[in-house]
């Protein structure tokens, strides 16, 4: 037995290893085409003769589009495998990224914004369905935990580079915001080439595995029944309550990630820093979520320690964007700031895990689809509403209420699940909730 289980241990180890990589960068790219409006906002709002309101506004149709093309993009990935599908994602969204920088009026952003959300659309629940294809569930949470690492490593790096890029205002005749969406839209083609050459569309494609490896692989899925395809009409998500649910706790937790990542950078530029000061001091919380990352999914095995931890890590975030906007020293608001970040990106892990366990096969693909879309409005509210309680309090630092309101209904969503998920198994009467609890119940225990 001990023997199985190292041998299963190395397997998993190598598909890690070339698996994970290439979906970490895709990820953290696509994390950065995501903050660099918030960057390029400090310049480009005033070049481009636009209010904080409507460049909100411009830069949020991005997750109008997004959210419309979604679940027909995830599908799409279905049908026409990974390795095609994400290319062409990553060549479409880097394009129009770079197109960005070239926005001659404010109408041009709104619309090519737009179309960088139609591009992008599909990738980010293509890729949690592609790792069911790869992981069992034992070694699920550890991947989704590796690839939510591409987050905050996105967002140092984006803050990074998009403080410096503000910097090279008028080199080469160009202006730094423009900088800024040429430097972080060309990585995308690049990786396209790598995606095409490199990424196997499911394990059966894989040319770095053996035909035994294949066999054990496909066996140990088969057992956590993650393979099992249901046939059934994309429409039965919409009927179905767990995926409502699920749609409105992600959507709690992308109105905090997307205000912060938007409006941060704002909130440090009125502290009197340089571009380049702005991104280092963006970048380090970026920096602490990520190594927290690494340790937090060795403690995830089973739905009510995901739940547990949701609630403590949503508290803990909700006080401290409450406190900032209470203090009175710059360098206080920051530590304040710097400790709440961290606790956005920690949400993620936790939060696919749940449906990760619930739904299989193609209706997995569409039910994942579903929620990132509507969660995906999340990102849509944010990037509205922290320019206007901004404008309406007359502060910059009070819009991080915001995230702070999101991050305490979120603690209560995680309560809310963690009662509902101790009910037994349904008979014909009880509701679809009672069928993801059990349904969860049995995944945690087998």
């Amino acid at each position: 037995m001990n023997v199985d289980r190292e041998s299963e241990e190395a397997l998993m180890n190598r598909v890690m290893w070339r698996v994970m990589p290439l979906v970490m960068a895709m990820m953290m790219l696509a994390v950065i085409d995501r903050s660099n409006v918030g960057y390029a906002k400090l310049q480009m709002a005033s070049s481009l003769g636009m209010s904080e309101t409507v460049y909100g506004l411009a830069s949020s149709l991005f997750f109008i589009g997004y959210s419309f093309f979604e679940i027909p993009s995830a599908l799409a990935a279905h049908k026409f495998g990974a390795r095609l599908w994400f290319a062409r994602i990553l060549l479409t969204w880097g394009m129009l990224t770079v197109l960005l920088g070239f926005s001659m009026t404010g109408s041009m952003f709104a619309a090519v914004r737009f179309l960088v959300g139609v591009a992008e659309a599909g990738a980010y629940p293509g890729i949690i369905f592609y790792l069911t294809l790869w992981f069992p569930k034992r070694y699920r949470v550890q991947a989704v935990a590796l690839l939510t690492i591409g987050s905050p490593l996105g967002n140092m790096f984006g803050s990074l580079f998009g403080g410096i890029l503000l910097d090279f205002d008028g080199m080469l005749g160009l202006a730094g915001w423009q900088w800024v969406f040429i430097a972080t839209g060309a990585p995308a083609a690049i990786l396209f080439f790598l995606v095409m050459r490199y990424l196997p569309d499911n394990p059966q494609t894989a040319g770095f595995l053996s035909f035994e490896e294949k066999a054990r692989l496909a066996d140990a899925l088969s057992r956590d029944e993650i393979a099992a395809t249901i046939h059934t009409s994309p429409l039965r998500v919409l009927i179905d309550a767990r995926v409502w649910w699920f749609s409105f706790v992600y959507t709690l937790i992308t109105l905090s990630l997307y205000g912060i990542i938007y409006w941060l950078p704002t909130v440090v530029k009125g502290f009197g820093t340089t571009g380049t000061q702005n991104g280092v001091l963006n970048a380090l919380p970026w920096a602490v979520a990520a190594g927290v990352l690494v340790w937090l999914p060795r403690h995830l095995r089973e739905h009510r320690t995901v739940l547990i931890g949701m609630a403590v890590i949503a508290l803990c975030g909700m006080v401290s964007f409450f406190t900032s906007t209470l203090l009175t020293e710059n360098w206080m608001r920051y530590v304040a700031l710097a400790v709440g970040t961290p606790c956005v990106s920690l949400m993620f892990p936790c939060f696919w895990y749940l449906p990760s366990q619930i739904f299989k096969g193609a209706h997995a693909a569409t039910a994942i689809a579903a929620i990132s879309t509507i969660g995906s409005l999340g990102g849509f509210a944010a990037q509205n509403l922290m320019p206007w309680v901004a404008g309406l309090s007359g502060s910059a630092l009070a819009a991080m209420s915001v995230p702070a309101l999101s991050l305490g209904l979120l603690a209560a969503s995680a309560f809310a699940m963690l009662l509902t998920w101790r009910v037994l198994p349904k008979t014909d009467g009880e509701s679809d909730v009672a069928v993801a609890a059990a349904a969860a119940r049995r995944q945690a225990v087998s």
